[in-house]
């Protein structure tokens, strides 16, 4: 039964995605001819490598690695890069199924000794999301900042840099209540997120994962700066799809700094590998509120581009030793 309706959601979910790309292909708003402006040029290629190769992959890896170095997990370098490829193709192969974060977290937390590896696993990927949202806005704040006179002029960057300032204003605020030392038992937003109501199991375990590098902050600071850097790369990148599509005199790449971080956020809703068809939509009108133009084929490029080099992560998959066979997700559910 649970199978059954768990495979007409996600063809549900793919039917919206399918029907929204076709939507906006036919009301001119991307154009799938454009993505040969970018497969006939060398350079775009190359770029598109490049990033995928130095942010997910270099510096992901070393952000999830340090994440599960302080949460006691023995992991090294290297294996983890495998199992972050490996977790890239499930997320891009396999839309609506087994997450790659929770193939991950099966994976280490077996390699574990005796077995006790499975709560720090699911919330060492939990916390590699998180750092990576927070060093997305961030991120923005710091972008935008190096162009502020140009975008507090525009009412519109500028209520757009103040939605990203009061992101990271609260972010802050957060993790100085999550580091406050608590008395043993005395810890008032844990008593609070224990509460049987809708979403605060969810909130519990976050709260709890970041409460667990209390007394490792330079983890999390050494994360979040490298989440930060991940972002400055594909800012970059897209600002480089952008001009080699419009031109550089059509598309200011200043502009994409207070619109970029809310354009992946939503790319995050689960309907598709990427935030395909969402994502379109979403940098479309981002892209149209500041005066950037084609938001859509933009992010097409820019989405594809990695999504294609993430089935790469098929190699370490069949190389790996450990199987996942027989172990279900709800096995590994601790939050």
């Amino acid at each position: 039964m649970q199978a059954g309706k768990n495979i007409l959601i996600n063809v549900l979910k793919m039917t919206f995605v399918a029907l929204l790309l076709w939507w906006m292909a036919a009301s001119g708003r991307l154009s799938w001819s454009q993505m040969a402006i970018i497969l006939n040029r060398p350079d775009a290629l190359a770029a598109s490598v490049a990033v995928w190769l130095f942010g997910p992959v270099l510096l992901g890896t070393a952000r999830w690695w340090l994440l599960m170095r302080g949460a006691g997990l023995k992991c090294g370098y290297f294996r983890a890069m495998k199992l972050q490829l490996v977790g890239f193709f499930f997320n891009t192969a396999m839309p609506g199924a087994v997450g790659g974060d929770i193939i991950k977290a099966i994976y280490i937390m077996r390699e574990q000794p005796a077995g006790g590896g499975k709560t720090p696993a699911m919330l060492s990927v939990l916390l590699d999301r998180i750092v990576g949202l927070i060093g997305l806005f961030v991120m923005g704040v710091v972008a935008a900042g190096f162009s502020y006179r140009q975008l507090v002029s525009n009412p519109v960057t500028a209520q757009l840099m103040s939605g990203l300032a009061l992101v990271v204003l609260l972010s802050a605020v957060f993790l100085g209540l999550v580091f406050l030392p608590y008395p043993d038992g005395r810890d008032p937003f844990k008593k609070i997120l224990s509460q049987t109501l809708p979403g605060f199991s969810v909130l519990h375990g976050i709260y709890e994962a970041l409460r667990s590098y209390r007394k490792k902050p330079g983890i999390l600071i050494s994360t979040i700066m490298i989440s930060v850097f991940i972002q400055v790369i594909f800012l970059f990148f897209m600002g480089f799809i952008g001009r080699i599509m419009y031109g550089s005199d059509a598309f200011d790449q200043t502009l994409l700094a207070p619109i970029f971080p809310f354009g992946i956020l939503i790319t995050a809703i689960p309907l598709a590998p990427g935030g395909l068809g969402v994502g379109h939509a979403a940098f479309d009108k981002l892209f149209a509120l500041v005066g950037l133009p084609g938001g859509a084929n933009v992010f097409n490029a820019y989405v594809l581009s990695q999504l294609l080099l993430n089935f790469l992560g098929i190699i370490p998959y069949l190389s790996m030793k450990t199987s996942i066979a027989g172990t279900s997700p709800d096995q590994v559910q601790v939050i």
